[in-house]
């Protein structure tokens, strides 16, 4: 687990000391943020569980398919406000507005509203989708803090594990993921699809390879195990690493979502296939 700075060593946490508990991920188009503040220690780890702790199975080695092409939607354009009768060509220097207006049906979440606010939305998007579908966090595309609260361990016959109750700090990110409308998400995207690619061709990729790149960065959540059993943390001098090389070698992308714990991942996921199926006009399994 590449550590982000809030996993440095400060936070330790044994079984008798007090604790606190993304992304999440959202639309591959524009979700992820984090924050919280700190609290009372949780029940410790029972030291009788030691072993089975320890034995946290390993994940299958993730080898992607070839990402499949999205169709190509008819888009009905909504009707002329009546300030404007004519409709004007939709480009990505008036895209902001637009597009602030046409996701905002897609939720209520003040995660939502925070990342609306975020300028050349177009662009962050292309981004978040480039650095997704290669496994890797593009902060740069999404400057939002980490979380307030500090990420914690609970140590149990000297190794250390995520504390669980650490996975509660994204609880209400992996909410509003999951209460977005999926429906919306499809049809926005299939609206701005020609400039989400001609943004997506600015990064220097091929403009016609913006759907696969669409499908590989939800592959990529989708394909991130959910483990249920506390995850071992070997030490490296001031920052932590999974200590199962299988859960280490992961994207930086499936190791966050990990530090969102096994609920909050099987949330995401579920609106990452939701997405995917209606992207490809099929029905979600």
């Amino acid at each position: 687990m590449r550590s982000e700075p809030e996993e440095r060593l400060s936070p330790v946490v044994t079984r008798r000391k007090p604790y606190w508990a993304l992304l999440v991920v959202g639309f591959v188009v524009i979700i992820f943020a984090y924050f919280y503040p700190q609290k009372d220690a949780p029940a410790p780890v029972q030291s009788a569980d030691t072993e089975t702790l320890k034995r946290v199975p390993p994940p299958a080695e993730l080898v992607l398919p070839p990402a499949p092409d999205i169709p190509i939607a008819a888009v009905v354009a909504p009707p002329p406000l009546q300030e404007a009768p004519e409709e004007v060509a939709l480009t990505l220097e008036i895209s902001d507005q637009v597009l602030r207006v046409d996701l905002a049906e897609a939720g209520g979440s003040d995660l939502l509203k925070t990342t609306l606010l975020q300028e050349n939305l177009v662009q962050r998007c292309a981004g978040v989708v480039d650095g997704f579908s290669r496994g890797q966090i593009p902060y740069k595309a999404l400057p939002l803090k980490p979380p307030a609260e500090k990420f914690s361990i609970v140590t149990i016959e000297n190794q250390s594990f995520i504390n669980p109750e650490s996975y509660h700090r994204y609880d209400g990110y992996a909410e509003a993921i999951a209460e977005l409308n999926t429906a919306t998400l499809v049809s926005t995207f299939n609206r701005f699809r020609p400039l989400l690619e001609q943004a997506y061709a600015g990064l220097g990729y091929r403009a016609d390879e913006f759907d696969n790149a669409v499908i590989r960065a939800l592959d990529r959540i989708l394909a991130t195990p959910e483990l249920h059993e506390p995850i071992a943390l070997r030490r490296k001098e001031t920052i932590y690493l999974h200590a199962n090389p299988e859960l280490e070698a992961l994207t930086a992308v499936q190791k966050l979502l990990l530090r969102t714990g096994p609920d909050n991942v099987a949330r995401i996921k579920g609106q990452a296939q939701a997405i995917r199926s209606g992207l490809l006009g099929s029905p979600t399994p």
